[in-house]
């Protein structure tokens, strides 16, 4: 069986969130879709993952809404559904971020096109920001990206006011998995007085999607919330899996019935013994 998998937010104004989440939830029970929709007064941030048919039935649903009408969908597969239930959540954010007055929906970030994306981070002016925990980095991250090193997305704030703003006129370039968090990050930052921010549109994973891996500047693979763990380029599924110990995602063992375990938990073990 293979699945298809998509992936898409949208910072719109929702008067009625509950409204939203009860016709979504009877649609995708329905058509036995799985995965987690997220729906907030701020906009809505979801990965589903069915049958084809289903899937595009759900967006074609979505887009005939005009609050969602130009709504970016990134798409990939999997073997199996990499999700166990569906979940459709009222939320207070549809990404945690903490600042409520950050408010893409108002002002964001210049958007930068995967095609564009690798004239703009190989200007040496450009300071170009992972905005994913600093896990996520490790698994993979473009090149001459620099590292936050946060743990959770709602550490990005500080790390701004800490580290960035003795030069709030710099170019900076933001990406994320698929744009939800930059976006959120650059309308946070327009507000603390930096002018020339931009965020590659549609994520990571649409840059994997568009641009060929002859012309990447993408280096390892991208982790992604589900059971797949991470995604390579064309967005297929990866290398990595979960260690068994802590959770963290790791290289796939080589060896058949190897224990999936970081060098971490393996000399903690160790020492154990």
């Amino acid at each position: 069986m293979t699945v298809k998998v998509a992936a898409f937010y949208k910072f719109v104004e929702i008067d009625e969130p509950e409204t939203l989440q009860a016709s979504l939830r009877e649609l995708c029970a329905a058509r036995g879709i799985l995965g987690t929709i997220l729906v907030a007064s701020e906009g809505i941030n979801s990965t589903v993952s069915g049958a084809e048919s289903d899937i595009d039935a759900l967006i074609e649903a979505l887009v005939a809404d005009a609050r969602f009408s130009d709504l970016i969908v990134k798409y990939s597969q999997a073997s199996a559904h990499p999700f166990q239930r569906l979940k459709v959540k009222i939320k207070k954010e549809i990404v945690t971020f903490g600042v409520p007055d950050a408010r893409p929906s108002v002002a964001t970030g210049t958007f930068v096109e995967p095609d564009a994306w690798n004239a703009l981070i190989a200007d040496p002016d450009v300071l170009v920001i992972d905005t994913r925990n600093d896990y996520e980095f490790q698994v993979g991250t473009f090149e001459g990206a620099h590292n936050p090193e946060t743990r959770a997305f709602n550490e990005f704030p500080d790390y701004v006011k800490r580290a960035l703003s003795d030069d709030p006129k710099r170019k900076i370039a933001m990406f994320c998995t698929g744009g939800i968090r930059c976006e959120k990050a650059s309308a946070f930052m327009l507000r603390e007085g930096f002018p020339n921010v931009y965020q590659l549109n549609g994520g990571i994973l649409r840059y994997l999607e568009q641009v060929a891996p002859e012309e990447s500047l993408w280096r390892g693979e991208c982790f992604v919330f589900d059971e797949r763990v991470a995604l390579e380029h064309g967005v297929r599924e990866g290398h990595h899996t979960l260690c068994s110990e802590c959770g963290f995602p790791i290289k796939r063992p080589d060896g058949a019935g190897e224990t999936a375990v970081c060098d971490g938990c393996r000399e903690t073990m160790v020492n154990a013994d």
